[in-house]
């Protein structure tokens, strides 16, 4: 009682009251989607087009997960082919994102060019990151289909790792900045070269970075939808926000289906975010603080 009667005293309690239903508050309305989400997956079909909606499902099945007929893991469902192309290109691109970034970021952390146009370097690569999707998706296309790449893997690692690279050649430029050249200068006086300190000073001293990197990289091509419904017109290609979006016709839409595809597809990230999340927070707060 006399630590809150401190408290009051200071005005610190309701300070802290606003502060616990601020948070409870803004939890609350991020995650609220997602519940809806997995409980409307859960119902069954008269709850889905009932007039009122309840908050929990009165009877809950899993049949629009399991069911052998119209379950997204019936057998031959088109829902796990689109699973396992966002897998292959959503990982094979952060792959080639990271190792492509990492040597560009590397480069213009390390190699200074005259009259500090580093950053002017930094900032004009970043730029193609900021342009709109919509605005090259149709140049993208016709230059696919030139080369005969519509409806493949290669056509969707080329655009996401071309629009991705930016991004990661800015935030990894970051995390090398944070390095003492000093370490890698004392390894090349003992003999080692350039690219030797690189791999074995350098890197392992950012890892934290490139776990944040990849974090990122990973959400930006797993949730990318403009690219996917444009280069990817054949069923057995589409990644699954294309995928997804066919669940809704012109005549319906698939609810059950539809959000539990959407709850499915939201699992391996958050999987690759706990395996990862020791050197997660420390790889967003390197290169926050200089001086």
């Amino acid at each position: 009682m006399s630590k809150i009667n401190s408290m009051i005293a200071r005005g610190e309690l309701g300070s802290t009251i606003f502060r616990i239903i601020f948070l409870a508050g803004s939890i609350l309305f991020v995650l609220f989607p997602l519940y809806w989400m997995v409980i409307t997956s859960l119902k069954n079909e008269n709850e889905l087009f009932a007039n009122t909606q309840t908050f929990f499902p009165k009877d809950l099945t899993w049949e629009h997960y399991f069911d052998p007929v119209s379950g997204i893991f019936a057998e031959g469902s088109t829902f796990i082919q689109f699973f396992l192309n966002s897998m292959i290109i959503s990982f094979v691109s952060m792959i080639l994102c990271l190792g492509i970034g990492a040597y560009a970021a590397y480069s213009l952390a390390r190699f200074k060019l005259k009259k500090n146009r580093n950053e002017r370097l930094s900032f004009l690569i970043l730029t193609a990151r900021m342009l709109p999707p919509i605005v090259v998706v149709i140049p993208m296309y016709l230059i696919m289909q030139q080369l005969g790449l519509i409806n493949t893997y290669w056509a969707m690692l080329i655009v996401y790792t071309g629009f991705n690279l930016p991004f990661v050649v800015w935030m990894l430029k970051a995390f090398f900045d944070e390095v003492p050249k000093e370490l890698e200068e004392s390894a090349m006086i003992d003999g080692a070269s350039r690219m030797k300190a690189f791999h074995i000073i350098v890197l392992p001293l950012v890892l934290p970075g490139f776990v944040a990197t990849s974090i990122f990289t990973l959400i930006l091509t797993w949730n990318e939808f403009m690219f996917a419904m444009f280069l990817l017109n054949s069923t057995d290609m589409m990644t699954l926000p294309a995928g997804i979006s066919t669940f809704i016709t012109q005549y319906e839409t698939n609810w059950g289906a539809l959000t539990a595809a959407a709850t499915v597809s939201v699992i391996p990230v958050l999987i690759f975010s706990f395996v990862v999340q020791k050197h997660l927070v420390k790889g967003m707060t390197m290169g926050a603080v200089k001086g």
